[in-house]
């Protein structure tokens, strides 16, 4: 079951400001590379894109979405995180970083063309999914982009299920977000279905209605 923002941080706090801390799982390494290519190559052109990262941890993404967009908003409530994110974009003068709960976010409408998130609703509870849907919603530009990737069903640790982690099946999000978004294309991401034979690490990318 899902829990509150300060268990939820002081269960994000303990862990370590490094990969296998972010994907809270001993295979990490082996699984990172693979992850995230799999992962980038399923995202839009960013070209001169305006970006939000939610949830970005210490930059696996970011550094990424810094190379090829315009500017890019980082955002993750662990201070150590942001601390890390910063050093691993500090080659690049397009970012801006803030510690803030995402459910404490205030941007003004239509202020970017793409929002990212890895792994990170399944540490909401369901109304606030349907609050920080209805906000992604709102900051998107006019045909805006919306990414985002799940733990379905089940972790993608097979060894470590978090208890402060909510499975849903995939069409919980589906539905959730058919009001406001058109569902541009959607797939899981392959090597857990290798590695776990778990199929269930589910991404989306959505276009603003």
């Amino acid at each position: 079951m899902c829990v509150n923002h300060n268990e939820r941080l002081s269960f994000w706090k303990q862990q370590n400001d490094d990969v296998t801390g972010m994907m809270c799982n001993p295979d990490a390494l082996e699984l990172d590379v693979s992850e995230r290519t799999e992962i980038i190559n399923a995202l839009p052109d960013l070209k001169g894109k305006q970006v939000l990262e939610l949830a970005a941890g210490i930059g696996r993404f970011t550094t990424y979405f810094a190379s090829v967009a315009e500017h890019v908003t980082a955002i993750d409530f662990v201070d150590k995180f942001i601390e890390k994110n910063k050093r691993e974009c500090s080659n690049w003068f397009n970012t801006t970083h803030l510690v803030a709960d995402v459910m404490d976010l205030n941007f003004e409408n239509e202020r970017f063309d793409f929002v990212f998130i890895n792994w990170l609703f399944m540490y909401l509870m369901d109304d606030e999914i349907r609050i920080l849907g209805d906000r992604i919603n709102q900051w998107l530009k006019p045909e805006g982009l919306f990414f985002f990737r799940e733990s379905c069903v089940s972790s993608s640790n097979p060894n470590r299920a978090h208890a402060s982690t909510q499975y849903r099946d995939p069409k919980f999000y589906t539905d959730l977000l058919m009001s406001n978004f058109i569902l541009l294309s959607q797939g899981n991401v392959a090597i857990y279905e290798r590695n776990y034979e778990n199929p269930n690490q589910c991404w989306w990318l959505y276009q603003k209605i």
